[in-house]
């Protein structure tokens, strides 16, 4: 059996979700890639960096930010049912944690609030849903390591 896209969809949101609960590395490395290259100009980059580094204006960033965490997290509580098969009291700790973890997002005022969260998302969610998947991979017959 191969590995698809559609099994490591679960790991891949978790790892997108915790580059978004770095904030810190998210506001002092936004465009960076672009913005750092010679020949590229983008002013307009520039001023929106500006606007989310600074703390009048960052709220209106902050808000779009908390919704795509919590569209991650809710997509990854979804994919969850997967694993019920191979544990299904530790799907059930996944899905009561990334509940509270969506409301803590929700309720984050500040993006330093948000990156209070990302340890507990490691430890309670994505790690979790990696050993759960490194399972169900070992139990398809699917090397992965």
């Amino acid at each position: 059996m191969a590995l698809t896209l559609h099994d490591i969809t679960p790991i891949g949101l978790c790892v997108a979700t915790l580059e978004l609960l770095d904030t810190r590395r998210f506001q002092a490395g936004f465009c960076d890639s672009i913005l750092m290259k010679e020949g590229d100009n983008f002013p307009e980059l520039i001023s929106l960096r500006r606007e989310l580094n600074s703390s009048s204006t960052q709220s209106k960033f902050l808000e779009g930010h908390k919704t795509a965490i919590i569209s991650n997290i809710d997509k990854i509580l979804t994919m969850t049912n997967r694993y019920q098969s191979i544990d299904s009291i530790e799907v059930g700790k996944i899905l009561k944690e990334g509940k509270e973890i969506i409301k803590r997002a929700f309720y984050a005022g500040t993006f330093e609030q948000i990156a209070g969260i990302e340890n507990d998302f490691k430890r309670e969610v994505a790690l979790p849903i990696n050993r759960l998947f490194i399972e169900l991979m070992k139990r398809s017959k699917v090397s992965v390591i």
